[in-house]
């Protein structure tokens, strides 16, 4: 860059190219590999590309948690209002009269467990599964003021078959929808050969209802699909096709299972949260867009038009609770 940024960097271990000079980048570069290739005492040795992603990912702090405390923090209430309460005390039913031990996996800050916490009518001892050390440090301080028998444990749900605590519940919240169909298939398994209840919660299911509507929030709304199947770490997601998925896998393994509605209302009076959902579904579309067959002009369209309705714009987001018993 000619704005002067780099000066004062010159010393024998930085040399500068002028802007736009690709022809003597090039050659400096090739300089630089060539040397270190022809030197045996140094060996060269380049990273892979997820290596380098890592340490990149590190250098920039954006391994700190793996999703946003702040958002997941801004999401709770809208999580808590949405859930089926009648399949969480069905849930609760479910456990029986004796020992009541609970895991919830993917457990974030503990939000699922605070709310189902709620609506049990007996007392639990809860096993809250992450792999983020650091989210599973936010939640000791989330939780410092509730009155709750729990332990964390860290462990990568990848590989469920070593996760072998015993219970007499499993659930989760806002997770289906991020793994793969492979992964729940293996779910569905695991949780056959342990024959006890399982409470999915808020699976997206593929519904955003705007208020005012906008002529071009159809074709947002199919890059954000697109972008929720992408791969999340466990292969390409099912994205809305999670909950009806994972009902047919189960029902395959002699369970009954329920479906219901569990919808975030956002209300124009919330600009916050309304400028956060409208952000991240213009960042999702946008970078879908391509595969998608989006223009990323009417994204950003979209999103400056929607942006400027903050206050007067309600959100409607589509979520499926599902419970299955064995």
């Amino acid at each position: 860059t000619p704005a002067g940024a780099l000066d004062g960097l010159d010393s024998g271990r930085v040399q500068k190219i002028e802007a736009g000079d690709v022809e003597g980048l090039v050659s400096r570069i090739r300089s630089h590999l060539e040397g270190r290739i022809s030197s045996p005492e140094e060996p060269l040795v380049f990273p892979t590309w997820s290596e380098q992603a890592a340490l990149l990912t590190r250098v920039l702090g954006l391994d700190e948690e793996g999703f946003s405390v702040d958002w997941l923090r801004m999401r709770e209430p809208y999580d808590h209002a949405a859930r089926s309460k009648s399949l969480a005390q069905k849930f609760d039913a479910l456990l029986g009269t004796g020992p009541r031990r609970v895991m919830e996996i993917a457990t974030g800050l503990g939000s699922g467990t605070r709310f189902l916490a709620q609506q049990f009518e007996r007392e639990a001892e809860w096993f809250l599964v992450d792999r983020d050390p650091k989210l599973l440090a936010f939640l000791n301080r989330d939780m410092a003021s509730q009155q709750l028998q729990y332990q964390t444990v860290q462990h990568d749900l990848r590989y469920l078959e070593a996760l072998e605590i015993e219970v007499e519940g499993i659930t989760t919240q806002a997770l289906l929808d991020l793994v793969s169909h492979d992964w729940l298939q293996a779910f569905a398994d695991w949780l056959a050969a342990r024959r006890v209840p399982f409470l999915g919660a808020l699976s997206v299911d593929g519904r955003v209802l705007w208020s005012p509507s906008d002529p071009r929030d159809d074709a947002v709304q199919h890059a954000f699909r697109t972008h929720q199947t992408w791969d999340r770490g466990f292969g390409p997601s099912p994205g809305p096709d999670a909950a009806p998925t994972l009902k047919r896998l189960l029902e395959e393994r002699d369970f009954t299972v329920h479906l219901e509605s569990a919808d975030w209302m956002i209300p124009a009076s919330d600009t916050s949260m309304v400028s956060a959902m409208v952000e991240g579904i213009a960042s999702a579309a946008r970078e879908a867009a391509h595969d998608a067959g989006v223009q990323t002009e009417v994204v950003d369209r979209w999103r400056d038009e929607r942006l400027s309705q903050v206050g007067t714009l309600s959100i409607q987001v589509g979520h499926w609770d599902l419970l299955a018993m064995p």
